[in-house]
């Protein structure tokens, strides 16, 4: 199923983005801030289910939650508000949140090496309460960024790690990483997928045909190997429709 996901939903109230949505789309990836977060928009959520026969996935928390802490007190607070999300998550019957790896901030400049081990251990406890709540999470590769990890896809998969969590494959971002044809190897692993494009030297969030990222490669993997859902991660509504129209032609 083809679906949308967009920062800017986030500061419109939820029961008329829901509205607005439902008329083109019958999968919204929720994240979860602003307007749109999980503890205030749990009813709105159970009512876009059956009187708009919606169905959604959750895009945890991002602004100012770094798994990858090297701030122990912080670490534990990002940790915090994931797994509140994962939990509401079960309350809800959603069973796909998308996670955000670990960001290099402060003194983790001296030894980068350091916020991928925080990441590491906090996938390993994040995964343990997506399995004690029925509820599959997903890391996501990261764009080209001086503080990103999990930018390649060998990062990617070293912060997993044994967890057994799948991987978000983002195609926009790996376009700016230079990494698109290493993460789609990575198809059998991959539990969500966002699909936006860009030039290749930042993470614009254009069309999925606006951009230099090879989208009919994209789409032939997905085709052949993938089953899950796409999450067109767009700027407005309107450029998202426009690219669920691009993918319904092209995933015939």
């Amino acid at each position: 199923m083809i679906g949308i996901g967009s920062p800017t939903f986030c500061i419109t109230p939820f029961a008329s983005t829901l509205e607005s949505i439902s008329k083109h789309f019958r999968l919204w990836e929720i994240l979860s801030e602003g307007e749109d977060r999980l503890e205030v928009v749990k009813d709105e959520i159970r009512y876009g289910k059956t009187s708009f026969n919606m169905k959604f996935q959750v895009h945890a928390p991002l602004s100012d939650v770094n798994i990858g802490s090297v701030h122990e007190p912080m670490r534990r607070a990002a940790l915090d508000e994931i797994k509140q999300t994962i939990q509401i998550c079960r309350q809800l019957d959603i069973d796909m949140v998308t996670v955000h790896p670990g960001f290099v901030q402060g003194i983790a400049f001296l030894n980068r090496a350091r916020a991928l081990e925080t990441t590491k251990a906090s996938v390993m406890s994040l995964a343990a309460v997506a399995r004690e709540h029925s509820v599959r999470i997903a890391l996501e590769n990261m764009p080209a960024n001086i503080n990103a990890t999990c930018t390649s896809a060998s990062e990617l998969l070293e912060a997993i790690g044994d967890s057994g969590i799948g991987i978000c494959f983002d195609m926009g971002h790996a376009n700016t990483a230079g990494q698109l044809d290493q993460m789609l190897a990575l198809v059998d692993r991959f539990a969500n997928v966002h699909l936006h494009n860009n030039e290749g030297q930042w993470d614009q969030h254009n069309k999925v045909d606006d951009g230099s990222a090879d989208l009919a490669k994209v789409v032939s993997v997905l085709k052949r190997s993938y089953k899950g859902n796409i999450i067109v991660e767009a700027t407005d509504l309107e450029s998202g429709t426009d690219s669920k129209r691009t993918l319904e032609r092209l995933l015939r």
